[in-house]
């Protein structure tokens, strides 16, 4: 490790920290292989035999007064209250996710799968439903080809560890304890993702049960449409997906940077970081935060891959761009599981330390409200102050712009269901609030004519009215046709699933 050593670690957790806000924003991502909501069953169906489903599973259904199920019916965003689905099967393989598509699919009750559980809506604990939990489901396997075949309920520090044991890696995102199933079906933003793009771009087969009971192992020679799906348009419309297959790359150096200027600065430090962005090169990835005040505070976080060399002259024209000198300032060099590690906020502690507490670890869950905007443009000095603007009359509150391009761009929209390849950033509009929901939206909409009319799947917000245009843009028609074709009678259907659209 090389450069100074900072007080905390430096993530979104940090960015929350500046204005009192918890720590899920880390989290994002990802989302679970949801999959269900409420669909109407014809009333000679009759409901699931959750008796006979127990008996045919090599794992095990949790009822309401069971022992740990209140435990297992807790979702990750403690703002959403308590859940109470009908039950909670955990299941132990790929035909035990059948036996339950099976018994349970079609039979007027919700069906959702559960990868990590942080659905920020919580689909993936529908009250009265049944919850396919793939937490068992959770081998990690680094073969001599550098591909990993990773069961659907691996939690990330369990990915990152198994690969850097073999030299490997892949891109995804920064909470430990989010699911690899959710995160990889929304896209996967990362804090590698300007250098090597999202998770679902290095996804090469996957293992779905589809709505009639199917096993299929789908990839871009076998069933092209579905694994186009699977790359970006969001868990659990057409199936439950159990296992992927990934590619990987050479485990790199990360650098860690982080700077901060004066809060009269913010707005200038939001357009330059803007125009910094738009000429970066791929090696390097960044987050600029400007969290909630009077007057708000700015915080600008990256990575930079491999040899430190050029790093410095590229912070340099980031900070004569904003024409103000720096509060603060770190750059640290690390392994590359010690940088995700560190950007989880839990390089101090062990890899068990870093799994959420259900599982032994120490990371608890956490309240709060969040929505999303994909940024489309860069942001000029006019956009950056009236962003700024914004944020000064919340409190609470921190606006997260991602930084997209980079290899994110080198796929066309069309190439994959993630159709948001020539975007400019993302931006998370987080709140620590349990009751901020009202006011969360409101900035969405806000930034809606500022910045863009996109938003991120894997941040999903119950509260869009945009929402289906928003996530998948011109992509919607192709996928809505997927959907309908492998779940023609709405087996899982949710809220806001494509076939709500």
């Amino acid at each position: 490790m090389t450069g100074s050593v900072p007080t905390h670690p430096v993530s979104r957790r940090g960015f929350l920290s500046l204005g009192g806000l918890a720590a899920v924003a880390a989290c994002a991502g990802p989302k679970p292989v949801h999959a269900a909501a409420t669909a109407a069953a014809p009333s000679a169906v009759p409901p699931p035999d959750l008796g006979g489903l127990d008996a045919a599973l090599d794992g095990s259904v949790l009822r309401p007064g069971d022992s740990g199920y209140a435990e297992a019916a807790r979702p990750f965003n403690v703002a959403l209250g308590t859940r109470k689905p009908a039950a909670i099967a955990r299941v132990a393989s790929t035909a035990d996710v059948r036996t339950c598509v099976v018994k349970v699919g079609g039979r007027g009750v919700p069906l959702a799968a559960r990868s990590g559980g942080h659905s920020y809506p919580g689909y993936s604990t529908p009250n009265g439903g049944i919850v396919v939990d793939l937490g068992r489901l959770d081998r990690v396997q680094i073969n001599d080809d550098g591909t990993a075949v990773v069961g659907a309920g691996a939690r990330l520090i369990d990915v990152y560890t198994a690969l850097a044991a073999r030299g490997r890696a892949l891109p995804a995102g920064s909470c430990p304890t989010v699911g690899i199933g959710g995160s990889t079906l929304g896209g996967g933003l990362g804090v590698l993702a300007r250098a090597y793009g999202l998770t679902c771009d290095h996804l090469r087969s996957a293992t779905i049960v589809t709505a009639d009971g199917d096993v299929r192992t789908v990839a871009q020679e076998r069933d092209a449409d579905l694994f186009w799906s699977l790359r970006g348009g969001g868990g659990g419309h057409s199936g439950i997906v159990t296992e992927f297959t990934f590619g990987t790359v050479p485990a790199p150096a990360v650098t860690i940077f982080t700077l901060r200027f004066p809060p009269a600065a913010s707005a200038r430090v939001l357009a330059a970081w803007s125009a910094w962005m738009a000429g970066a090169p791929k090696r390097l990835t960044s987050l600029c935060g400007i969290t909630a005040a009077a007057t708000p505070t700015n915080r600008v976080t990256g990575t930079w891959t491999g040899s430190t060399a050029g790093l410095s002259t590229q912070l340099g024209a980031l900070i004569a761009q904003i024409g103000a000198r720096p509060t603060a300032r770190t750059t640290n060099t690390y392994g590359y599981l010690d940088a995700m590690r560190s950007f989880a906020g839990c390089l101090n502690k062990t890899v068990e330390q870093c799994r959420p507490e259900s599982a032994g670890g120490t990371l608890r869950r956490e309240t709060f409200r969040a929505a999303s905007r994909v940024v489309g443009r860069t942001i000029d000095a006019r956009t950056a102050n009236a962003v700024v603007g914004l944020v000064s009359r919340q409190s609470g509150m921190v606006l997260l712009f991602d930084s997209l391009g980079g290899a994110v761009a080198e796929l066309a929209p069309g190439d994959s269901a993630f159709v948001h390849r020539k975007a400019h950033a993302t931006v998370q509009i987080y709140s620590g609030r349990a009751n901020s929901g009202g006011a969360v939206n409101t900035v969405q909409a806000a930034l809606r004519p500022l910045v863009g009319t996109g938003a991120y799947v894997n941040y999903l917000d119950p509260a869009q009215a945009d929402w289906a245009t928003a996530y998948y843009g011109t992509n919607l028609p192709r996928l809505r046709q997927v959907v309908r074709r492998f779940d023609p009678d709405g087996v899982f259907l949710f809220p806001q699933s494509v076939l709500r659209a």
